[in-house]
């Protein structure tokens, strides 16, 4: 069967995440080495200041000449607890935006309650389902480990707190709604803050999301240039759920920057 060659989770060096090697036309060349066929740029958009920046990546994406297919998105991140994006159709359009992935990158807590704090991700989760900007649902459960350590906090390291009804909630509404669920590389398998025993429990996760009907999107969500290649992880998670080609996710457009024969 085979997983398709997709990678719509990349950043540049433009937003201060990723370092100096994720240049644009170096992201490409690494990316069809890699046997990647389509992919997406989807760098940060945290603050509206930011977008000049965004403007500046998809100068480099129209100078690219290439045969993969290539797609210039963009990362939304909640402003605040059960608050908004900084995003809208009138920015989808000026900046020329093809598609958006986006999520909850915190805890949002003052004070660690496991039962709260998942409580809190589900409830974004639902709420980047529903908006209908966004496409894809960017890895689910990861945590950025320095929030904990700084607050003396239990690291977040096995999917067991997640409840059952829970994953079945958002697999449905992600069906329902038709947004994508991100396996992401970087973030969830390949973490080196997680062990073999908690990607173990996000494949079951994920597993309970694709019996609910969810499709899915794979994505390297790599900020350096020699962890494109972690996209292969998300590829074989792909395969060992046994999700047919249709299941997973790619743009509806036409990619920004394409072979003459697209």
């Amino acid at each position: 069967m085979g997983c398709p060659r997709f990678d719509y989770h990349i950043h540049t060096k433009y937003l201060g995440c990723a370092n100096e090697t994720m240049e644009v036309p170096d992201i490409i060349a690494e990316c069809k080495r890699l046997g990647v066929s389509s992919l997406a740029i989807t760098d940060h958009l945290n603050r509206p200041e930011q977008l000049e920046r965004h403007v500046l990546i998809r100068r480099d994406l129209e100078k690219l000449e290439t045969d993969l297919e290539v797609y210039f998105g963009v990362e939304l991140n909640f402003t605040g607890p059960d608050a908004g994006f900084v995003f809208s159709p009138e920015i989808k359009e000026e900046l020329g935006f093809q598609l958006a992935i986006g999520g909850i990158h915190g805890t949002y807590l003052t004070e660690y309650d496991l039962d709260k704090l998942v409580a809190i991700q589900h409830r974004h989760h639902l709420k980047t389902c529903e908006n209908p900007l966004v496409d894809v649902l960017v890895h689910p459960y990861w945590f950025g480990k320095g929030e904990f350590e700084r607050n003396g906090w239990p690291w977040f390291d096995s999917m067991k707190a997640v409840p059952e009804s829970y994953r079945r909630e958002l697999g449905r509404t992600a069906a329902e709604t038709g947004t994508a669920i991100e396996i992401n590389a970087c973030a969830n398998l390949v973490n080196p803050a997680y062990g073999e025993e908690y990607v173990r429990e996000y494949v079951e996760f994920l597993s309970v999301l694709a019996e609910e009907g969810a499709t899915f999107s794979v994505g390297s969500d790599a900020h350096d240039i020699n962890r494109l290649g972690t996209i292969h992880a998300a590829w074989d998670v792909v395969e060992r759920l046994g999700l047919p080609p249709e299941r997973i996710w790619r743009p509806a457009c036409e990619p920004l920057v394409a072979s003459p024969g697209y």
